[in-house]
């Protein structure tokens, strides 16, 4: 059973068990989910030589406290945590989307919304200080686990599940390809359990009739 509390724990060292691990050691997904774009804004003037953290910008004028920046995830949090930027929430985790996840979690396509949903959520959630988004997305990742598990463990091998999995994120699709492993390979056990138990009925049944036939 997945609690919120091992919900807390996804990330970090359990990471790799659902994504991909290259053949030199590093994390790939993890990677990847780093790149992921958020907004930032300025805390204090930059000197010009900062100029390039904004593309858009011109590259010979500092940039002003209050400047908007995007950039990827690793380099806004660090900035954050030097007190250099701010970080602002995208309105995928606004109150509107939180009263989603809270009213109805499975039916949400968060594929279109981020393939690092809950990783992204959770990094800034941690960074803001905001218990209540970490609340909601420890309550909509369980209630999500839940329902592609069971959907995992019934769906039949020969079915095409390319519309199940088009709504989850990239740890769900992992989790949902882990399930149907596991059924795959139950179902293989079972089969093969049933065989030996019937290859030992026969023989046993065999070898009553030799020793009836033995007793004439």
């Amino acid at each position: 059973r997945l609690s919120n509390g091992s919900w807390r724990r996804l990330g970090g060292a359990a990471t790799p068990a659902v994504s991909g691990m290259s053949s030199v050691g590093v994390d790939v997904s993890a990677l990847l989910r780093e790149e992921e774009v958020v907004v930032a804004g300025l805390d204090h003037d930059a000197g010009s030589e900062l100029a390039w953290l904004d593309a858009a910008a011109h590259p010979n004028r500092p940039l002003e406290a209050g400047h908007v920046l995007r950039l990827p995830l690793w380099c806004a949090g660090k900035l954050h945590d030097y007190g250099h930027v701010t970080l602002a929430l995208p309105e995928m985790f606004s109150d509107g989307p939180r009263r989603d996840m809270d009213a109805d979690a499975s039916h949400l396509n968060l594929r279109e919304c981020c393939d690092w949903y809950f990783e992204t959520g959770r990094e800034l959630a941690g960074r803001l200080n905001d218990e209540s988004l970490l609340e909601t997305l420890s309550r909509g990742f369980v209630a999500r686990f839940h329902k592609l598990l069971g959907a995992a463990l019934s769906a039949s091998s020969r079915v095409d599940t390319t519309a199940q999995k088009a709504k989850l994120t990239r740890v769900e699709r992992a989790l949902f390809d882990a399930g149907q492993h596991a059924k795959r390979s139950a179902d293989a056990w079972r089969l093969a359990r049933n065989a030996k138990l019937e290859a030992s009925k026969f023989a046993a049944r065999r070898r009553k009739r030799k020793a009836g036939a033995g007793d004439i």
